[in-house]
């Protein structure tokens, strides 16, 4: 198809589906009272082979946004496609290599999981089987992570010591707690010296565990529900960047991998947002028109109590889940907002993100909820009453000369661990932040309770697993060590201070000592260094 019936027939694509999402009155006469209908998408983002000359946008989206490069914006919402579990397991076949895919309208070359800039959505329940097998045809080694998710570190799990290398073939498997929180999780690559490129390329997607809504109010149970993951890309040549990324470059930001996509929208009806912040780099500052986010979810962990926010800080690797009511009919877009990580960080300006047109009959809209039911004690805000086994101390810094970012004073290493940690025992850490920028806190297995900020207590309204320690300052986090021994990380998830030192191995054994490098070997965790980047680990498992 050539560029210009390609464009027109995506235009179409809008229409019809503003056409067939517009509300009604249920049974289709007069009189009748309205009720909300969950609008249609399609599945799949359309391709475009053609390099466009100019960005374009449709007449429901808005102005053109500005964008790194000619982008074709505006276009109906598409669904990421769906992985589900069946009878207690999710299996999924990754070939993992470099190909081109369509981005915003324009055929890029990246890598992939499944062939698309996003990777499927992988849909379980709790207590469900994880079964991932990932052909590598990368020059590059890589692997496998699911971000957030309370599972083990060891062997064939969620173990980011494995190396996968090209022309391999390998398994993953991982036990779905039954415990496990409902909400928003994502997967990515996390390989040492090669995160950041490799997730900037397109090796990521979202994880969902499900059980959410049917904690909401019987009205709010069956409401639309929308994967917002937010991605920056810059390119060269037509290809996504690996090396000497610039998050304070210009960028094209965007939604499930497109430019300002349009979803529709009934007035007083309420959609559930999963959103994610899954740029390697950058943040996002986020803001609704005429409307406010109801987070009933943060890092995949329901909250103890649900609040309205203006904004949303989304930090690289940062998940909330919300619920927002548009009040009456009309053009809405969602924003990120001017922003700076620090007098040392970056500066970001305003981009529009998504915009919602909102018609059709109006609804009167649902009470929000107070909270999200009852958390098992393991899943809620109640450290402050944990007897603390061990205080320690953890200070982020850099060297911007030589390009070097360290915890405690030293790059990642993995020939020993920072802190051994005892199973079963809670821990409070003093996180210290020396750098003149923003550092979002992110760390495996177990989420965290923030205690406070700056030396002010910190009200959380739940747990979570990555977090902002202010340039210059500090916060207090509470642990618990729960459920899985083993070797895994804590870092910041800005990838390029990951892949540049600013990770460390911690580790979790019954008795509190340090593994031996027999029981290492049988956790598939050998004591092996993989501070060099581009050394050759493909002896470290796979």
């Amino acid at each position: 198809m050539k560029t210009a019936a390609r464009i027109a027939a995506l235009a179409a694509t809008v229409a019809v589906v503003a056409a067939t999402s517009a509300c009604s009155a249920s049974g289709g006469g007069g009189g009748t009272t309205p009720t909300c209908t969950n609008p249609t998408y399609p599945t799949a983002v359309p391709s475009a082979a053609a390099t466009l000359s100019a960005s374009t946008t449709t007449a429901a989206a808005g102005a053109v946004v500005k964008t790194s490069f000619p982008t074709l914006q505006g276009q109906a919402y598409a669904q990421v496609p769906v992985i589900k579990s069946q009878n207690g397991v999710l299996t999924a076949q990754f070939d993992v290599k470099a190909q081109k895919f369509s981005v915003a309208g324009r055929e890029i070359n990246g890598m992939a999981y499944a062939g698309q800039f996003m990777g499927p959505t992988l849909q379980v329940n709790p207590g469900d089987t994880l079964k991932i097998t990932e052909k590598s045809e990368l020059k590059d080694p890589t692997n496998l992570h699911t971000h957030g998710l309370h599972t083990s570190p060891i062997d064939i799990s969620d173990n980011i010591f494995r190396s996968f290398t090209d022309g391999t073939t390998n398994e993953v498997v991982i036990e779905v707690p039954k415990g496990v929180a409902p909400g928003t999780y994502w997967y990515h690559t996390h390989i040492h010296g090669y995160t950041e490129g490799q997730v900037f390329s397109g090796l990521a997607g979202a994880l969902v565990v499900t059980g959410l809504p049917e904690r909401l109010p019987k009205d709010l149970q069956s409401v639309p529900d929308n994967l917002i993951a937010l991605r920056d890309i810059q390119i060269e040549n037509n290809t996504i960047l690996t090396d000497n990324i610039d998050s304070n470059a210009p960028t094209t930001r965007t939604v499930n991998g497109q430019v300002n996509p349009v979803l529709q929208a009934q007035p007083g009806c309420t959609q559930l947002l999963r959103i994610g912040g899954w740029s390697p780099d950058i943040w996002y500052t986020l803001k609704m028109d005429g409307a406010k986010f109801y987070v009933i979810a943060e890092d995949a962990n329901p909250v103890t109590t649900v609040q309205a926010h203006d904004t949303l800080l989304v930090a690289p690797g940062k998940r909330f889940d919300v619920l927002v009511t548009w009040p009456k009919a009309g053009t809405y877009h969602l924003r990120t907002m001017p922003m700076t990580t620090g007098p040392e960080g970056d500066q970001y300006p305003e981009t529009v993100l998504a915009t919602w047109t909102v018609g059709g009959d109006a609804v009167a809209p649902v009470a929000m909820p107070q909270d999200m039911g009852k958390l098992p004690a393991e899943l809620m805000n109640t450290m402050d009453k944990d007897a603390i086994a061990k205080k320690r101390e953890v200070v982020l810094s850099e060297d911007n000369t030589a390009g070097k970012f360290m915890i405690n004073g030293e790059q990642f290493h993995t020939t020993r661990p920072l802190f051994v940690m005892k199973l079963g025992t809670s821990e409070e850490w003093t996180i210290r932040n020396v750098t003149g920028e923003d550092h979002p806190f992110h760390i495996h297995v177990n989420d965290f309770q923030v205690m406070s900020i700056n030396g002010a207590p910190y009200e959380s309204t739940g747990l979570v697993d990555t977090f902002k320690v202010p340039a210059h300052g500090q916060i207090v986090i509470r642990q618990r060590f729960l459920d899985f021994v083993g070797k895994y990380v804590f870092h910041c998830h800005i990838l390029a201070h990951e892949d540049a030192g600013m990770m460390a191995a911690v580790e979790v054994s019954k008795d509190g000592l340090p593994a031996d490098d027999a029981t290492l070997a049988e956790w598939g965790q050998p004591n092996v260094d993989m501070n060099m980047t581009g050394m050759d680990m493909g002896t470290m498992g796979g």
